[in-house]
């Protein structure tokens, strides 16, 4: 075999050693794991955005002496399972991504002793996770505490957040205590004051209608208006408006003489 066909098997041995090689680099490259940005897993929630599309409502404060008692617990134990890939529940339990949370309700912010926290939380280690600090961090956690590590989303339907922390308050030996109930009335009108039923406005310019049995009385010209009368029958008299005198005309009859 002469060297011509020898550098042909060289070649060819060659270009395929090379083929494999680039397919090798190739694939390599496309089977590369995606580096995350930021650590954790980011859970989306659908946003509740009002009928329509439109604007959501504005969220009243939770009236946790009323809403609490209420809640539904079983339910907040079905939410809390969201959290279990990042968060132990019970007493003892271990810290894993997140801290354990037994006791966390009333507890402080910096309450599980051994995990590291972020230095947004250090800044607020002896603040005490009340029922509104919870909602608000549950709620949008980002935004509660700025900086904070937790790269969970936030429960967008206060009532899921209500049932969450009535669970929670149930993972202590010494549950935080509920508030007394404070729930916001609407201001009564002033006694003594006509309300219009329609718009529960007053009504203005109307004159009251006389007792029943009672004809009224024409006031004379120049008169001021009638003064409805003030509490224990008393009228208060207006302001007398002078009235314009018109002369009498001249009498053209003799009168009579009184016979």
């Amino acid at each position: 075999m002469d060297s011509f066909e020898w550098n042909k098997i060289f070649g060819a041995v060659l270009g395929t050693v090379l083929f494999i090689v680039a397919l090798y680099i190739g694939v390599e490259g496309l089977m590369a794991p995606h580096q995350a940005e930021k650590p954790g897993m980011e859970i989306a929630i659908v946003e509740d955005h009002g009928a329509n599309g439109g604007p959501a409502t504005a969220e009243l404060p939770p009236d946790w002496g009323t809403m609490l008692p209420a809640a539904d617990v079983a339910a907040g134990e079905t939410v809390h399972k969201r959290c279990l890939q990042c968060h132990d529940f019970e007493n003892g339990g271990p810290n894993k991504i997140g801290p354990n949370l037994w006791n966390v309700v009333g507890g402080k912010h910096a309450h599980a002793a051994g995990f590291v926290y972020s230095a947004a939380l250090q800044a607020l280690a002896e603040k005490t996770w009340g029922y509104d600090e919870l909602d608000a961090f549950l709620k949008n956690p980002k935004a509660a505490v700025p900086g904070t590590k937790m790269s969970f989303a936030g429960l967008s339907k206060q009532q899921d957040r209500v049932n969450l922390i009535a669970f929670l308050r149930t993972r202590s030996a010494t549950p935080f205590a509920i508030p007394a109930p404070n729930p916001v009335a609407p201001a009564a009108p002033s006694e003594g004051t006509p309300v219009d039923g329609a718009t529960g406005e007053t009504p203005a310019g109307e004159l009251q209608a006389p007792p029943p049995g009672e004809t009224p009385v024409p006031a004379p010209p120049g008169a001021a208006p009638p003064v409805a009368p003030a509490p224990g029958g008393t009228t208060t008299p207006a302001a007398a408006t002078p009235a314009t005198t018109t002369p009498a005309p001249a009498a053209t009859t003799p009168a009579p003489d009184g016979h």
